[in-house]
C-alpha cells in the first residue's frame, strides 16, 4: 500500500503515511467567525447563558467566545489550547488559536485564524432600568404634619448617595421616578433588597416608624410564581428635636432622635427620658420652639424660683432645681406655659 499523497509505503493512517497523515491532521473543527455579546448600556458580558458584570479582559471574553465554537479532534491528546489577538477592528478582532497536543507519540503544533465579532445586546437588569421597571416603593411621610423643607433636601442626599453605593453589587438599586405627593415623596427603586437597606438607615438617621404591604402585579409563567411590588413607608414622627411631647403624664422636651427610641428632657424634674418607638402611639405633641417665650426671675430663695407668667405677668413660684443654681434675680430667661403650667427652659441641662 502506498501514501495517498506522496506514495510512501510507510505504515498507513486513514490511507497516509505519518509524515503526511500529521501535516494533513485537522485538530480543530474552527468556524470561519464567532460571537460574543455584550449589553451596549452597561458592558456586561453574556457568558454561558449568564450575563456578569465582573470586568473580564478581552482575551478572556474572546477565549470563551472561541472556546464554546470549536470542536478538538479526539484523535489529538495532551490538548493545549490558547489565543492570541491579532489585530483589532472595532468589534471585530482578528485572532490566531494556537492548540498542541500528541498524535501517534508525536508532539504536534497548529494554527488556526478566527475573527470573532462583538454584538450588541441588552441585558435583563438593564432592560428592566430602561423600561421604568421596580420592585418597591420608599413612601417618607410625616405624621400629623408637613414634611419639612430641610428633611425632604436631607432624605434626597441620603438615598441618593445609598443609592450610590448599592449599586455596586445590585444592578436593580436605581430610582425609576421620584414623586412628590400632598401628603409626602415616593421613591420607585427597582430593587426590594435596595429598599428595605434604603430605609433601614433612613430610620437611623430620622427615627420614626417604618410599615409595609405589598400587592400582586403580575405573574411568571416560567417560573410559576407571583410578581409582587411592595410599598414600604417610613413615617415620620409629629415631633422633631426640640420639640414638646406628652407622655405618660410627663411634658418631655425632645434632645435626640434615633432608630429604636428617642429621647429628651423631663422639664418637671429635668431627668432624662428614653422613649421606644412602640410607644409612639402613646405620644402626643403639645408645643414647639415657637411657644418658647422670655420672662425675668423676680426672686430666687433656696427651694423656689420666682418668675413672671409670660401670658399675664403674675408672678409663678417654681420649685428650685439644682440645674437652677446658677440662675440670679432680674435675668432673663425662657418659659414655656404648657396647660397652664409654666416650665423653665435652660440651654445646658
Amino acid at each position: 500500500m502506498f501514501c495517498l499523497l506522496c506514495d510512501s509505503q510507510e505504515k498507513l493512517y486513514d490511507g497516509l503515511c505519518k509524515k503526511c497523515f500529521l501535516e494533513e491532521f485537522e485538530a480543530l473543527n474552527v468556524p470561519d467567525y464567532t460571537t460574543f455579546t455584550v449589553c451596549s448600556h452597561c458592558g456586561a458580558t453574556l457568558k454561558k447563558n449568564k450575563w456578569l458584570q465582573v470586568g473580564y479582559f478581552d482575551d478572556e471574553i474572546i477565549n470563551d467566545a472561541i472556546q464554546k465554537n470549536i470542536e478538538v479532534n479526539p484523535k489529538l491528546e495532551d490538548v493545549d489550547i490558547y489565543t492570541e489577538i491579532t489585530n483589532n477592528r472595532g468589534t471585530v478582532y482578528e485572532c490566531i488559536i494556537h492548540v498542541n497536543g500528541r498524535l501517534i507519540d508525536t508532539d504536534i503544533s497548529k494554527e488556526y485564524p478566527i475573527e470573532v465579532k462583538v454584538e450588541k445586546g441588552v441585558c435583563p437588569d438593564c432592560s428592566k432600568f430602561h423600561s421604568g421597571y421596580y420592585e418597591a416603593v420608599i413612601q417618607l411621610r410625616a405624621d400629623d404634619r408637613k414634611l419639612l423643607d430641610e428633611e425632604v433636601k436631607q432624605a434626597d442626599e441620603f438615598i441618593s448617595n445609598e443609592i450610590q453605593r448599592l449599586c455596586k453589587t445590585n444592578k436593580l438599586a436605581y430610582v425609576t421616578e421620584r414623586i412628590v405627593l400632598k401628603e409626602g415623596i415616593d421613591y420607585q427603586v427597582g430593587s426590594y433588597n435596595a429598599v428595605h437597606k434604603i430605609v433601614v438607615n433612613l430610620q437611623k438617621q430620622f427615627g420614626g416608624i417604618i410599615t409595609e404591604s405589598r400587592k400582586i402585579v403580575g405573574h411568571d409563567k416560567s417560573r410559576s410564581k407571583d410578581l409582587y411590588r411592595s410599598w414600604v413607608l417610613l413615617r415620620l414622627p409629629s415631633f422633631n428635636k426640640n420639640d414638646f411631647i406628652e407622655y405618660d403624664d410627663k411634658i418631655i422636651k425632645i434632645e435626640k432622635i434615633g432608630s429604636h427610641k428617642f429621647s429628651g428632657i423631663n422639664l418637671k424634674d429635668y431627668s432624662t427620658e428614653s422613649i421606644s418607638w412602640k410607644e409612639y402611639d402613646n405620644i402626643r405633641k403639645i408645643a414647639d420652639t415657637d411657644d418658647i417665650k422670655p420672662t425675668t426671675i423676680t426672686n430666687i430663695t433656696p427651694s423656689e424660683v420666682q418668675v413672671l407668667d409670660p401670658d399675664n405677668y403674675d408672678t409663678v413660684d417654681l420649685k428650685k432645681l439644682d440645674v437652677m443654681n446658677n440662675l440670679n434675680i432680674g435675668e432673663e430667661i425662657n418659659v414655656i406655659k404648657i396647660k397652664n403650667t409654666v416650665y423653665v427652659i435652660l440651654d445646658d441641662k
